[in-house]
């Protein structure tokens, strides 16, 4: 069985590893332990059950726990942001579609919906869904860089022009033009120049 000293020993070596995830020490540690003693029960001495232990949890160096361990928390950060940017998007198009429901029936409560959903995805969701790296790489290469923020932009305006209109408020014809504006001159040229410079370089 395991002594104190053992476990003193195994503590020893993790944290003075290259291991700098606290969470991470403490998990193997018990892991390491409990390896140890199972290998102590079949007869190993402590030492040659701690080298079984190593070979077994970190075959190629602590280093690569502790890459992995890092990957993976960056994974759990960027789905845990994703799934936020979805379910953003749902509720504000949920509350956009209510909205005008609510709006054409005459019901009450139709103008706090229509603002919160419309103006959520213009001005929340669509910012939050182009930081995501995968839909950035989706959406920019088919129209470039430029050409994509000018399109995110260009919805924006005119998912508030129409609120606007909807709800029959001031401002709402120049959002509109603006809205155009922005497709036909900036989102357009940039787009079609930009056809035209990589059918140049194929060709």
């Amino acid at each position: 069985m395991m002594s104190e000293e053992h476990v003193e020993r195994i503590c020893q070596i993790i944290r003075q590893s290259e291991l700098t995830h606290q969470a991470l020490q403490e998990d193997l540690i018990d892991h390491f332990c409990c390896l140890v003693e199972e290998q102590m029960l079949r007869g190993q001495s402590f030492e040659e059950a701690l080298q079984a232990a190593r070979a077994q949890i970190a075959p190629n160096g602590w280093g690569e726990i502790q890459q992995e361990t890092q990957e993976l928390l960056r994974y759990n950060k960027r789905l845990r942001r994703q799934q936020g940017t979805c379910l953003s998007g749902y509720l504000f198009a949920l509350s956009a579609t209510l909205g005008a429901f609510f709006k054409l029936m005459q019901l009450p409560g139709a103008t706090p919906l229509l603002y919160a959903g419309v103006l959520g995805l213009a001005l929340v969701f669509l910012p939050l869904w182009l930081q995501i790296p995968g839909n950035r790489r989706r959406f920019f290469p088919a129209f470039g860089p430029l050409a994509g923020k000018l399109a995110a932009l260009s919805v924006a305006v005119l998912l508030t022009a129409g609120l606007f209109k909807l709800l029959q408020l001031q401002g709402a014809g120049v959002l509109l033009g603006l809205g155009f504006l922005l497709v036909g001159f900036g989102f357009l040229p940039v787009f079609f120049f930009r056809t035209i410079d990589a059918g140049s370089v194929e060709s």
